[in-house]
């Protein structure tokens, strides 16, 4: 289903009066270069017709700066379409983010791209890589509430117990009186108890602020006082 509906998007991308690009000989090779190409800017702008123009010229999928690529500029940027239509058609997942505190699972996840954080599991992103502050991809995805991409990624086998700024991932989704997310992190086996720098516990959060259905479902749990 995926693969179809990204073929779809290629192909749509490959059409240009009666030019069509040849989507299996898509020039894949990683080249250093010392500006952004015009694939670069358009993925960076999230410029569907520009990028056709590129592609159309045979602009280098992995072409790279530096610090960038086609496919991180994108994703960077918001451009969720253009960042899965590059990584279906063979970008480097990991170029762009070397000198990155965070990487593109990451990236993804924050954003809820539900496809592309599938696509970069199954092309081996890691799922426990962190970033400055100490968020997984699934720590992200609980902060942000975004549900599918949590069950994605506690599926694919992604850590529930990890402490970005200090506190458990279930007590940032409590302090949020969000219920769907913490039933499912304490499902997947979220550390009810874990305790913080300052004493504070999910439980401890959930009472300060009147989240009683929380309370009830953590006692319930074994979380205690």
């Amino acid at each position: 289903m995926l693969m179809g509906m990204v073929l779809l998007m290629l192909q749509a991308c490959a059409h240009q009066g009666d030019q069509r690009i040849d989507l299996k000989n898509l020039d894949i090779a990683s080249e250093y270069v010392e500006i952004k190409t015009p694939l670069m800017t358009a993925a960076e702008r999230g410029d569907s017709q520009a990028l056709k123009a590129a592609l159309l010229k045979g602009g280098k999928i992995n072409a790279h700066t530096t610090q960038e690529t086609a496919f991180s500029l994108a994703l960077k940027n918001g451009h969720e379409a253009i960042s899965r239509i590059l990584l279906s058609a063979g970008a480097d997942w990991q170029k762009g983010y070397e000198n990155n505190p965070t990487t593109a699972l990451i990236i993804a996840a924050d954003q809820g791209y539900d496809e592309i954080v599938k696509m970069l599991i199954l092309k081996g992103a890691p799922l426990e890589s962190t970033d400055e502050q100490g968020y997984t991809a699934l720590a992200k995805a609980a902060r942000k509430g975004h549900l599918t991409t949590l069950k994605i990624l506690i599926n694919a086998g992604a850590k529930v117990n990890v402490q970005p700024e200090g506190r458990s991932v279930l007590m940032h989704v409590v302090e949020k009186n969000n219920m769907l997310l913490s039933q499912l992190l304490i499902a997947a086996g979220a550390d009810l108890n874990f305790t913080d720098a300052e004493g504070d516990t999910a439980l401890k959060i959930a009472r300060r602020n009147g989240f009683y259905d929380l309370d009830l479902m953590l006692v319930q749990a074994g979380a205690r006082p």
